[in-house]
């Protein structure tokens, strides 16, 4: 097997990028169709390679410091999984026609996979600076024309801040353990002769980094207000994107850095001074609260959905912050069912044709016009929440038996979602007359519905195996091949 094989799906969406600007091009007019064809067909083959990739030994490096192993290879099977479904739902897009749509996002695909999979902290900052670029230029092209400078320049801000934490990241890396690559840093911290000062400033920025990109409150995120006049499938997509890149960084370039398995294999332990185990549960906590708070203080619908579905992303994240090994798995399965709820969301608002600045006043009586695809939504947001039968109500079960103090937050999270579940349900069948026209959903699109909310009720009652896939994907933090 040679090295160079690990990069077949990147390869894959290049060449896929590399063809629809050839059609543009030479074409001088893009063919919408022609063009989703294209991006189907390349995130198709790669999400094919990339599993069948999956065997692969841990230890298997690709030349430039890219690795291969259980939990890059579940996070890069979530990325290509909701691109997929991105592209599903943008099959009849109002703006899908856009030439720079398709190329940019084909390509936001590619940099998240490179950002994901590398094992040099240069590469994955490189990786994530070209996502923020990318993305803001994509939103920029699904908004008011005279609006679209105004969002590149704050993208390029954004990326510039990155940038420059993010290299001040990577000259601290190599100044301290002359080395940015990852499992290199961590055999340099278990030999223990570093200073603790320094190496409590890593921690601090690689934190820091990872609160950013997966933009949880009372971090804005790295997207903000561009996402406000995209289209569905972009807004809460990219979204989608951007937290499973940041848990990324939180677990590979956090957890599996700074801990090693204690004594018995069974749980992580801190290998600094300073317990980044114990930090990571402080930021989760802290996006407990806000997360469905501001969602529920948020009167515009897309963008009380924009902090909801990053909530099981932190309670994920607060899962994975005890280190426990059996929790561990149970979280790293919890970003697949997350990617589920995206797609079901942006698949039933995308259907209705729901306007991207409508607020609460336009979802009352929502369930009285259409109940499939209202019902859709709520079953979404119910799994968002963590409630039963849903996946996320046997993470929580399983973080709750750890009896510690921090589960009073777990539980005041579930009150707050549920508070905001109840409150659109109740809108949703209120009697009153409906604010705003609703285009009609097909039936394909209903059977579409029903297939992924079959799906995310399947995973929640036979959770084993993929609850056995996560907790595969996390072998090497227990020193397993």
């Amino acid at each position: 097997m040679s090295n160079y094989q690990l990069l077949l799906p990147q390869c894959t969406l290049l060449m896929g990028v590399l063809v629809l600007a050839l059609f543009e091009i030479v074409d001088k007019k893009f063919h919408h169709y022609q063009g989703w064809v294209v991006h189907m067909i390349a995130l198709s083959l790669a999400m094919i390679q990339q599993t069948l990739l999956y065997r692969l030994p841990a230890s298997l490096y690709g030349t430039g410091g890219m690795i291969l192993d259980g939990t890059t290879q579940l996070f890069s099977l979530s990325v290509l999984l909701l691109s997929i479904l991105i592209q599903i739902n943008r099959r009849a897009g109002k703006y899908s026609s856009q030439s720079q749509t398709a190329i940019l996002t084909l390509g936001i695909t590619f940099f998240s996979l490179f950002a994901i999979q590398s094992n040099r902290v240069l590469f994955s900052v490189t990786s994530v600076l070209a996502m923020i670029w990318l993305s803001h230029g994509v939103l920029a092209t699904e908004t008011k024309r005279k609006e679209e400078s105004n969002l590149i320049y704050s993208g390029i801000i954004r990326g510039v801040i990155f940038l420059v934490v993010g290299t001040l990241l990577v000259t601290l890396c190599m100044s301290i353990f002359g080395e940015s690559q990852m499992d290199e840093i961590q055999r340099v911290i278990v030999r223990g002769r570093l200073r603790q000062g320094p190496v409590f400033v890593v921690e601090v920025l690689i934190l820091f980094l990872g609160a950013l990109v997966l933009g949880a409150p009372p971090f804005g995120g790295l997207l903000g207000r561009a996402r406000n006049h995209a289209s569905w499938s972009l807004s809460m997509g990219l979204t989608g994107v951007f937290a499973i890149v940041g848990i990324n960084i939180f677990i590979r370039w956090g957890l599996l850095v700074f801990t090693r398995p204690a004594i018995g294999v069974l749980e992580l332990e801190s290998l600094s001074g300073w317990n980044i185990l114990t930090v990571i549960r402080v930021i989760a906590v802290v996006g407990l609260i806000l997360t469905p708070l501001f969602a529920i203080l948020d009167r515009n619908v897309r963008g009380s959905l924009n902090f909801f579905i990053l909530n099981p992303f932190v309670q994920a994240l607060f899962a994975a912050s005890f280190g426990q090994r059996e929790i561990l798995g149970g979280a790293m399965a919890q970003v697949i069912v997350a990617v589920i709820i995206i797609g079901l969301l942006i698949s039933s608002f995308q259907a209705l044709d729901f306007s991207p600045t409508a607020s609460l006043s336009q979802w009352v009586a929502m369930g009285r016009v259409d109940v499939l695809t209202c019902l859709s939504i709520i079953l979404a947001l119910s799994s968002a929440a963590g409630l039963a039968p849903f996946y996320g109500s046997y993470l929580m079960q399983k973080t709750l038996s750890i009896n510690s103090a921090f589960a009073v937050v777990l539980l005041f999270n579930v009150v707050l979602s549920g508070f905001y579940v109840g409150r659109l349900i109740t809108l949703a069948f209120q009697k009153g007359g409906l604010h705003g026209n609703f285009a009609t959903v097909s039936r394909s699109q209903k059977i579409w519905f029903t297939v992924q909310f079959i799906a995310l009720i399947f995973m929640g009652i036979f959770w084993q195996p993929l609850y056995k896939y996560g907790a595969y994907s996390i072998r090497q933090f227990f020193g397993e091949t």
